[in-house]
């Protein structure tokens, strides 16, 4: 497997007061890596330090090139916590939005390769039916779908989400979660995933990280399972509830020794 980012000795403070502290970990390719923490604990802005969006201390490098040399923005995409064109109410069509994705496409006309991948993005995201639409006469559900194909326009490597689930009905959250899965599972998408709805995310997810202002963890789902810190943060109950290795017919890698296993 290739080395997608990797992160060494991040710090970040605002006016001074600590949000992150010596944060180091590696995101190989295929990863899908579910972020949980606590409010304020430093999770956006650990994407947008990875993004260059804001700049701290340290050492960060994307597809084996150092942050501030990072020019192939076209293998990144993201999906922000809040979208400006979710909050804007200009008349812009589904197929539009789509298009702004693409880097260097600048309203000077659309190729037949753009829109060829307008087409496979929407396709992928179940949203080619929307095309056409105008984005605000859409379900909260589906401008997500159309905002997530806005990120995938351009065949990233590396899939990057800030919340994406937060304001999606349970039908939804299931069908966006399950599509994730699919690009990861299917396409060999990385994904850094920031989310709260840890119920759903860990059906599909191959790895955690813990993130509350230091790492507190970072690994796979079964070191998530046995890790004492994970315990003391979470509770026990939780540690072995939200990683979906536990029930009465899944694998539990604690085998007999797990209290937590069995449970209806």
């Amino acid at each position: 497997m290739s080395g997608v980012l990797k992160v060494e000795n991040l710090h970040f403070a605002y006016a001074r007061v600590p949000v992150l502290e010596n944060v180091s970990f590696d995101v190989q390719s295929g990863d899908y890596v579910g972020i949980i923490g606590p409010n304020g604990g430093g999770k956006t802005t650990l994407l947008k330090l990875v993004l260059g969006l804001v700049k701290g201390k340290g050492k960060i490098s994307l597809f084996g090139t150092p942050l501030a040399d990072f020019k192939e923005w076209h293998k990144i995409g993201y999906l922000a916590q809040k979208s400006p064109v979710a909050q804007a109410l200009f008349p812009i069509s589904a197929q539009e939005v789509v298009l702004m994705g693409l880097a260097k496409h600048h309203g000077s006309g659309v190729s037949v390769r753009e829109l060829k991948q307008v087409y496979e993005a929407m396709q992928q995201t179940n949203t080619r039916q929307y095309a056409g639409t105008i984005f605000h006469d859409l379900s909260i559900g589906q401008q997500q779908r159309v905002l997530l194909a806005r990120a995938l326009v351009s065949r990233p490597q590396l899939l990057i989400l800030d919340e994406p689930s937060t304001a999606l009905d349970a039908s939804s959250r299931e069908m966006f979660f399950n599509l994730l899965g699919d690009l990861n599972k299917k396409h060999g998408v990385t994904i850094l995933l920031i989310t709260h709805d840890t119920g759903e995310v860990g059906k599909h997810i191959s790895k955690f990280m813990y993130v509350d202002k230091r790492l507190v963890f970072f690994g796979t789902k079964e070191e998530f399972c046995h890790s004492p810190e994970v315990a003391k943060q979470l509770g026990a109950f939780a540690q072995h509830t939200i990683d979906h290795l536990h029930n009465r017919h899944g694998h539990c890698p604690l085998g007999a020794a797990c209290t937590e296993c069995h449970h209806d």
